[in-house]
């Protein structure tokens, strides 16, 4: 089976870096719920990490999984070495998962990663292309089964999106990224409820580059991912560009202008013909197209209210139950690897 792990452009020429000594690594995965990969992940993630680098850590993220899940990664940090499990108190959004590894790594780089489908061997390529001076790495995949729909609208719905957001958004982005660490500090200041981990890289605004690679055709694909992208899309743009609000507000007068055209032609139409046939189906035609640009605005209003609503309570995004080390340290001499 061929490896997953095929860097297109010039990225392949970084290599495989010789061990590092001076950096601290943090890679960080939301733990799956599939038992059976989640020790052999782990393993794999470590043995990479323990290759390229002296100095690093593998924070997993308990966000609700299973209890077996949980239990294979406390043996785990048993017998290996710079293993952190943070187990939240219940099961929250991805993102705010991802918020709350950003929060407790203490890497100098600090990389986000799928255990189950993001390749292990690609993290010292990220780090090594972060160090030459970017602040934040995308891994961006092509490669993986698409569907006809997804061609179509993916590249001109993302080209829309970025030029109303202002920054740049790509359909095969993934949640697969190296952080800098003054990019980390900037990144858990937005306390938003509403996250997306590509718009958190533009609103702060760092330099940032991609790394593609292409995936296995031994991947299987999504068949829900359009319907996954447009909605996130939609919650994006709501979440952080006023833009559809004013859609909405520009409707709204629109269909203002509308009815007070409309009444100018009713007495128009009143003062020349003295015998006015009521028209059932104009007037119905109006009346539907007008509650149709009603209802639309109050959709997208109310969206915004439930926005509000998030942002002014005053709570925490997440709850920590407990958090874990490994009992063993790394064998680095007379110097230890992380606290």
């Amino acid at each position: 089976m061929n490896s997953p792990l095929k860097p297109l452009d010039n990225q392949s020429t970084l290599g495989q870096p010789e061990r590092n000594h001076d950096l601290l690594v943090s890679v960080s995965a939301v733990l799956p719920r599939q038992a059976l990969q989640v020790q052999q992940r782990i393993e794999k993630a470590l043995e990479v990490l323990s290759k390229a680098y002296e100095f690093y850590e593998l924070l997993v993220v308990d966000n609700g999984s299973p209890f077996v899940v949980q239990a294979h990664v406390l043996e785990l940090q048993r017998r290996l070495p710079n293993v952190r499990l943070l187990r939240l108190s219940r099961c929250y959004s991805r993102e705010v998962a991802i918020a709350a590894a950003l929060d407790h790594c203490i890497g100098d780089y600090v990389v986000t990663m799928d255990l189950l489908t993001d390749p292990a061997e690609l993290i010292p390529i990220l780090v090594t292309k972060a160090a030459t001076g970017f602040d934040a790495v995308v891994a961006e995949c092509q490669g993986r089964p698409t569907g006809f729909l997804e061609r179509a609208l993916s590249a001109p719905v993302y080209r829309l999106t970025s030029r109303i957001l202002g920054f740049s958004l790509h359909p095969d982005e993934s949640y697969f990224r190296v952080f800098s660490r003054r990019l980390v500090n900037s990144i858990v200041r937005i306390h938003s409820r509403n996250r997306y981990l590509s718009c958190l890289n533009g609103i702060v605004g760092f330099q940032q580059c991609s790394v593609v690679y292409h995936q296995g055709a031994e991947s299987p694909g999504d068949s829900g991912r359009v319907l996954k992208q447009l909605l996130a899309i939609t919650d994006i743009l709501v979440s952080n560009s006023a833009a559809p609000l004013r859609l909405a507000a520009l409707l709204g007068f629109v269909a203002s202008l509308a009815n007070a055209a409309y009444l100018g032609y009713i007495l128009i139409v009143s003062l020349i013909k003295q015998h006015v046939a009521e028209g059932w189906i104009t007037t119905s035609l109006t009346q539907t197209t007008m509650f149709l640009m009603v209802f639309l605005i109050l959709s997208v209003l109310s969206e915004y209210v439930a926005r509000i609503l998030d942002e002014t309570k005053e709570q925490p995004l997440y709850f920590v139950e407990f958090e874990t080390n490994s009992t063993v340290a790394s064998p680095a001499g007379n110097r230890l690897n992380i606290a």
